[in-house]
């Protein structure tokens, strides 16, 4: 169903400095009015609110934020990103306030910890007027009441594939996967053997505490040291145009973010994924990747280097390593998103 909200108050982790987020708050912004037709559409969160000021208050902060937006809006939209694993915190504050609608777009459902958190998740789910996930096992999950649309990014006008020549390596690590950028250095250099690409380490994260800048600079110290030539690119410095252009040019993308595999592939640069949360394995899933370049860590990516040349410049890839292609991708999105399947009608 196409909302007919007149005040929208999108949810999401923004401010934080991280590059998923701020990109899909960018394609809210620039598909607002299919989206939400005639209304208006806000955040209340400062682009670099929870970035710049990194205080113990950030918790206090996201509830005065919910308490705003439900004082104003008509309507929450969970853009993007959110995992839905169990229902608490502001979230389950939400969905005790009357009169208001709640969409979700762009959302992945589960892993959960028990079918007691599957259970209440999926039943406030159903509730909502509009619930589109981004993979298969999401929308199985929540037994087809919903659309499956794949990712909010695929709205986005800056991804799209370009003539632009093509070269070297780009390795985006998250500080999420949980791993030291030591164990992450030994990885890359088993996988690396005695190739030497131009390499450029991408860190997608950029807030201070939480972020991969950190990680990146200590797995560029430990490739240099290796005698790679290697570069660091830091999103907080570069914005999302940077990063666009830093991807787009790549010959390769090896990505432990999912946003970083996931904007390669809609710029039909070749990404391998390193699966260190299943939300990734499943876009991997979504897209048919070539098992070649799925991996559970990034000593097991040696063999995609023989696949695809580094140094050449090179303004498309010969060979895409997925079946589903970009432009497939895009297509359901846009026909998920902004045409006319309700939560009600699974597609």
């Amino acid at each position: 169903m196409r909302s007919r909200s007149s005040r929208v108050q999108l949810l999401g982790y923004f401010g934080w400095g991280n590059f998923g987020d701020d990109l899909f708050r960018e394609v809210c912004g620039e598909n607002a009015g299919v989206l939400w037709p005639g209304a208006r559409v806000r955040a209340f969160e400062g682009a670099h609110q929870n970035f710049a000021h990194p205080r113990p208050d950030a918790a206090l902060r996201r509830v005065l934020t919910a308490a705003r937006g439900a004082v104003w809006a008509n309507t929450f939209v969970y853009a993007g990103g959110s995992v839905f694993s169990e229902l608490a915190g502001t979230a389950a504050l939400r969905s005790r306030v009357p009169h208001r609608a709640f969409e979700a777009l762009g959302v992945s459902v589960g892993p959960f910890a028990n079918t007691t958190a599957h259970h209440s998740v999926v039943t406030e789910l159903k509730k909502f007027d509009r619930v589109v996930v981004r993979d298969q096992e999401s929308f199985d999950r929540m037994g087809g009441h919903c659309a499956l649309g794949g990712d909010l990014a695929a709205l986005s006008s800056r991804l799209v594939p370009t003539e632009t020549p093509r070269s070297g390596l780009v390795i985006c690590p998250s500080r999420a996967a949980g791993v030291s950028g030591d164990t992450l250095s030994e990885a890359l250099s088993r996988a690396l053997g005695s190739t030497k690409p131009q390499i450029t380490l991408l860190a997608l994260n950029a807030h201070p505490r939480l972020g991969d800048h950190a990680l990146a600079a200590s797995i560029t110290a430990r490739l240099r040291r290796d005698g790679h030539s290697v570069r660091l690119v830091d999103y907080g410095v570069v914005g999302i145009g940077g990063v666009v252009d830093v991807l787009s040019r790549a010959s390769l993308v090896w990505s432990q973010r999912l946003h970083g595999a996931i904007v390669a592939y809609l710029l039909n640069t070749p990404v391998a994924i390193v699966d260190h949360h299943e939300k990734c394995g499943a876009f991997a899933r979504d897209i048919d990747l070539d098992p070649l370049f799925l991996a559970s860590e990034f000593s097991e990516l040696g063999d995609t280097l023989r696949t695809v040349s580094l140094d050449a410049e090179h303004s498309a890839p010969s060979h895409l390593p997925w079946g589903r292609s970009s432009d497939a991708y895009r297509a359901r999105a846009r026909t998920a998103y902004t045409g006319v399947n309700t939560v009600n009608e699974p597609k």
